[in-house]
């Protein structure tokens, strides 16, 4: 589980707020056509997966979080 820090992840690898920087965003592009339930839940919510890169400014390490709002999100340690 991504742990934030005012909406920014912190680094995996320093467990703790740090300096990072932001890189590229992806994002799949499929879609999912909103259905509803009788209580007026969208049963088929947004599935899309969204990746973000980072790197730490205090371990020079790159990480990425990836995964959905519906999912939830999650970190891949990547090779420095």
């Amino acid at each position: 589980m991504v742990k934030y820090t005012n909406g920014i992840p912190q680094c995996p690898y320093c467990n703790k707020p740090t300096k990072r920087t932001a890189g590229m965003i992806t994002c799949t592009a499929l879609f999912f056509q909103p259905m509803y339930d009788k209580n007026g839940v969208n049963i088929n919510p947004d599935r899309n997966t969204r990746t973000q890169g980072w790197r730490c400014c205090e371990c020079e390490k790159n990480y990425a979080v990836i995964g959905n709002d519906h999912d939830g999100y999650k970190y891949k340690l990547m090779e420095s």
